[in-house]
C-alpha cells in the first residue's frame, strides 16, 4: 500500500491504462472461443431471432436434416445487397442448427469455379448468375435433404423474398419432417374435374393443383369429411343438405382447414347449360353466420379505379365501356406482409363480393385482396341477362368505403349445430340412411377445439381459365402462359394451411438490408427535376423538327440544303436553347450529388466527431463534479 500511496499519479495512470488493454484483449480472446453462441438480437423486427412457431416446428424433427448452403464469396464483392441478405441467411440457418438439437447437418460451402461443390451445385439444380465476363458463376441456394433423399431446395435467395425468409425455410424442414404429400378434398358446384361421358377437360386449375397436392373429391351430400383430408377446398359450394354442412362444420371444429371461394355471381356457373337456374350464386350462410363471418350474397362491389376496360354488343350495338364488375389489381390492393399474397402482383376478379367479420366474433380477420376507396355495392340484378356496362358505370356511384375481397380468419367459434346433427331427411333412402348412420359424423364437437383457420375470397370467376390464363403461339405450338396470380393465390393459401399450426402462425420479418430514406428522397426530387427539365428538351426538339420541315432543297448546287434568315435565326436560338438546357441538366445532378454528399458529411460529422465529443464532455463534466465532491468530502 505504501509502493502505491508513493507512486507518482502519472505513473498510476499508464499502468491502469496497459492493465485494461491487456484485460480487453484476452476478454476479446474469451468471446470470440468460448461465448459464440451469446447473442443480443438488437434488430428492430429481430431479424435473428427465430420464432416460437419455427422453434416448435424443429422441436418435432424425428430425423436428421442435412442442409448445404452454396454462397459464392465473390458475390458478395460484387453485390454488397446479396452479401448482406448471405450473412443473415447464413446466421439464421446457424440458429436453425442449434435449436434443432442435432437434427440438423448445416454445411457451409463456397463453390469455386470448376470445382467439385461447384458441379454439386449445378447437379442439385441451383441457379447461377453470371459475375464477369469469363463465364464464372456466382450461387447463393440452399439444398436441404432428409434420410429418404427427399429434397427441397431454393435455386436462389431472391432478397425481394427475404421478409418471408424465416417461413420459408421453416417450411422446408417441415415438409422434410413429414415428407408426405399432402391431401386436399375438393367439393365444387363447378365442371373443374374431368367428365368423361360430357368429354369435359378438366379445368387447368386442377393440373396446377395436382403438382402440389394430392386431390380428394368430396361429394356435395357427404355426411362426414374424412380425416385423412389436410385442408378442405370449396369452390363455389351450392349445399342444400343439413348433413353435409354439418360435416362441413365438425370438419372446421375438429381442427380442420378450409379454402372456401364463394360468390354473388358467378359467370361461368350462369353460362353454363349443364347447370340449373340460379347456380351463379354459392353462399354458406349457415355457417357463416354461426362462426361470425359476414358476406353479402346480394351484392358485388364495383370499383371504378381497378376497372377493365370493355367491348360489348348489347341489343345489338356495340358498347365500349369501363366495366366496373370486373377489376384488374395490383400489388397497392395485395397484402404484402402475408406469406399467401406477399409475393402476388396482379389479381384479375369479376364480380368480387365484400366479406368481414361479425361484431362481438371470436375471430380474427386479416385481409388479403382489398378495393380501393372509389367503390361500392352494386346489386347482382344488374348482371343478370345481357349486363349493360355503360349503364352500370352511368348508375355507379363511389361510396368512399374499402371492401376486402379475401380474407383469412382466425379464432375460437362454437358450432352452427349447437343441438348436435341434424335429423335425417325424410326423402333420403333406406340405403342412403344406413350408409349415413354405418359412417357416422363421429362424436359431436360443439366448440372448436382451437383456432379455426381459414381463406375465404368472395369470387369464384378469378378461378376460371380465361380470368387468369392465355393461349399464346410459339413455333407452331400452343402454349398456356398466365397472366396474373389467381391460381398462385390458391396454392399459397393451400400449402400455407396443409402446414402445422406453428408454421400456419408465422408472419413475415422485416428487411436486414435498410436504405437511407432520406438520401432516396433527394434522388427522387431531383430525378423528378431532371425528368421535367428533360420533356422540356424533347418539347423543343419537336419544335425543331417542325420548323425544319419547311426546308427547301436546291438541285443545282448538289441537293444542298438553304436555309432561310428565319430558319437559321430559329436554328441559332434553338441551339442556345440546347445549350441553356443542357446546363440545366449539369446543374440537377451537381445540385443531387452536392445534397448527398452535405448530408453525407453530416451524418459522419455526427457519426464521427459529435458524439465522441458529447461523451467526452459528459465524462470531462462528471470527473469535475467527481473531484469537487472530494474536495469538500476533504475540507470537512
Amino acid at each position: 500500500m505504501q509502493f502505491l500511496t508513493n507512486m507518482d499519479r502519472k505513473k498510476m495512470t499508464v499502468a491502469s491504462l496497459a492493465v485494461a488493454v491487456v484485460f480487453l484483449f484476452f476478454l476479446n480472446i474469451l468471446v470470440s472461443t468460448e461465448v459464440t453462441d451469446s447473442r443480443l438480437d438488437l434488430t428492430q423486427n429481430k431479424l435473428f431471432t427465430l420464432s416460437d412457431g419455427t422453434r416448435e416446428v424443429l422441436d418435432q424433427i424425428d430425423e436428421p436434416i442435412k442442409m448445404r448452403f452454396y454462397f459464392s464469396r465473390k458475390l458478395a464483392e460484387i453485390s454488397p445487397q446479396h452479401g448482406i441478405y448471405a450473412t443473415r441467411v447464413r446466421e439464421l440457418l446457424e440458429n436453425y442448427a442449434k435449436a434443432a438439437g442435432g437434427d440438423i447437418d448445416l454445411e457451409i460451402i463456397n463453390p469455386e469455379p470448376f470445382s467439385v461443390e461447384e458441379d454439386d451445385a449445378v447437379r442439385f439444380g441451383l441457379q447461377g448468375i453470371p459475375l464477369d465476363q469469363t463465364g464464372e458463376r456466382g450461387y447463393f441456394g440452399l439444398v436441404a435433404t432428409n434420410s429418404t433423399d427427399d429434397r427441397e431446395m431454393v435455386a436462389f435467395f431472391d432478397p425481394s423474398r427475404e421478409r418471408f425468409l424465416e417461413y420459408d425455410l421453416t417450411r422446408m424442414a417441415f415438409d422434410l419432417a413429414a415428407p408426405k404429400k399432402k391431401t386436399v378434398g375438393l367439393l365444387t358446384s363447378l365442371l373443374i374435374e374431368a367428365d368423361p361421358m360430357l368429354q369435359y377437360k378438366p379445368w387447368p386449375l386442377l393440373n396446377q393443383i395436382n403438382q402440389f397436392f394430392q386431390v380428394k373429391s368430396v361429394a356435395s351430400d357427404v355426411s362426414k369429411i374424412d380425416d385423412d383430408i389436410d385442408v378442405l377446398l370449396m369452390i363455389h359450394p351450392k349445399i342444400t343438405q343439413e348433413k353435409t354442412l354439418y360435416a362441413i362444420d365438425q370438419f372446421i371444429m375438429r381442427g380442420g382447414k378450409a379454402v372456401v371461394f364463394v360468390d354473388p355471381h358467378n359467370e361461368t356457373a350462369r353460362m353454363s347449360p349443364q347447370l340449373p337456374p340460379g347456380a351463379g350464386t354459392s353462399d354458406l350462410e349457415k355457417l357463416f353466420k354461426a362462426w361470425g363471418i359476414e358476406y353479402d350474397p346480394d351484392n358485388f362491389v364495383g370499383d371504378r379505379a381497378t376497372a377493365v376496360r370493355v367491348s360489348a354488343q348489347v341489343q345489338g350495338r356495340d358498347v365500349i365501356s369501363d366495366y366496373v364488375s370486373w377489376q384488374l389489381l395490383d400489388q397497392r390492393h395485395i397484402a404484402a406482409d402475408d406469406i399467401v399474397t406477399g409475393q402476388l402482383t396482379a389479381m384479375s376478379v369479376a364480380s368480387p363480393g365484400a366479406i368481414g367479420v361479425a361484431e362481438g366474433a371470436g375471430l380474427q380477420m386479416t385481409p388479403l385482396i382489398q378495393s380501393t376507396p372509389i367503390s361500392a355495392k352494386v346489386s347482382v340484378d344488374k348482371l343478370q341477362g345481357e349486363p349493360d356496362p355503360a349503364a352500370i358505370l352511368r348508375d355507379f356511384k363511389p361510396d368512399n368505403n374499402v371492401y376486402t375481397y379475401a380474407a383469412r380468419y382466425r379464432g375460437k367459434v362454437k358450432s352452427a349445430f349447437p343441438d348436435g346433427p341434424p335429423k335425417p331427411e325424410e326423402k333420403e333412402g333406406e340405403e342412403a340412411k344406413k350408409e349415413d348412420e354405418e359412417k357416422g359424423p363421429g362424436p359431436h364437437v360443439a366448440e372448436s377445439e382451437g383456432d379455426i383457420n381459414l381463406v375465404v375470397f368472395a369470387d369464384t370467376d378469378l378461378l376460371s381459365t380465361r380470368f387468369w390464363l392465355r393461349e399464346q403461339e410459339f413455333f407452331g405450338q400452343r402454349l398456356a402462359v398466365p397472366v396474373s396470380n389467381n391460381a398462385d393465390f390458391l396454392v399459397n393459401a393451400a400449402e400455407n394451411l396443409s402446414g402445422s399450426e406453428a408454421l400456419i402462425g408465422l408472419r413475415s420479418r422485416g428487411l436486414s438490408n435498410r436504405p437511407f430514406f432520406k438520401i432516396v428522397e433527394l434522388q427522387n426530387q431531383a430525378e423528378d427535376r431532371y425528368r421535367q427539365t428533360e420533356r422540356q428538351l424533347t418539347t423543343k426538339l419537336k419544335d425543331l423538327e417542325e420548323k425544319l420541315s419547311g426546308l427547301k432543297v436546291d438541285e443545282s448546287q448538289d441537293n444542298k440544303i438553304i436555309l432561310t434568315a428565319e430558319q437559321q435565326r430559329s436554328f441559332d436560338n434553338f441551339r442556345a436553347e440546347m445549350l441553356d438546357v443542357r446546363k440545366q441538366l449539369r446543374d440537377v445532378q451537381h445540385a443531387l450529388r452536392s445534397d448527398i454528399e452535405a448530408l453525407d458529411t453530416r451524418l459522419k460529422i455526427i457519426n464521427i466527431w459529435v458524439m465522441p465529443i458529447i461523451i467526452a464532455l459528459v465524462a470531462v463534466v462528471l470527473a469535475v463534479i467527481r473531484r469537487r465532491r472530494y474536495k469538500q468530502a476533504s475540507a470537512a
